[in-house]
């Protein structure tokens, strides 16, 4: 279940201070619409999405040091609680049934450090990616957003696309990519 209420910039600010109040290191990239959050062209999102280089044990005992529960030890979804705030991480470069291509990490945007926490944003290309393999009518619309506001070279977005996808859980990844061309030109 995803949030009532939906998590702004400075609900997404408490929760990276919280976390780098602890003095540990970690990266987290931002993903969907969290990293649109961090770029101001989206005023919030649904709940925090992260994909972390940290393995599993070591962000449970940071996130259980910072008072966060946790609601799903999925490796698929890993889901966490700050009060009525969702966080939901994903590991080892898979997002939802999505294994990025190997360059995901080089790609990515380094936004800022706080203390021993180093910020990124996932690059444009795989966070596209990641919604169309979801492909809800919001996806569709975020998408569409990067795509007007981020400089997205649609014809590289493809290419990636279609490299991707077919080792990925993606169902109808074909199906979904035209659906968004479709929408695209409308």
């Amino acid at each position: 279940m995803k949030n009532i209420l939906n998590s702004s910039l400075k609900d997404l600010e408490m929760f990276l201070q919280l976390i780098a109040d602890l003095n540990q290191g970690i990266e987290l990239f931002a993903l969907g619409g969290t990293a649109m959050v961090l770029k101001n062209i989206k005023e919030s999102t649904k709940d925090i999405d992260f994909l972390t280089t940290l393995k599993y044990e070591e962000l449970k005992k940071m996130f259980k040091l910072a008072g966060l529960k946790e609601k799903s030890s999925s490796r698929i979804c890993n889901i966490w609680y700050l009060n009525n705030t969702r966080i939901d991480i994903f590991y080892d470069a898979f997002i939802l049934g999505t294994a990025l291509p190997n360059d995901w990490k080089e790609l990515s945007e380094h936004v800022r450090d706080i203390g021993k926490l180093k910020l990124y944003i996932l690059n444009w290309y795989d966070v596209i990616i990641t919604k169309i393999a979801r492909s809800e009518p919001r996806d569709i619309e975020d998408i569409i957003t990067i795509i007007r506001t981020q400089k997205i070279d649609f014809d590289r977005l493809k290419k990636r696309y279609y490299e991707t996808a077919p080792t990925s859980l993606i169902s109808d990844y074909d199906t979904k990519f035209k659906h968004l061309e479709g929408q695209i030109k409308k």
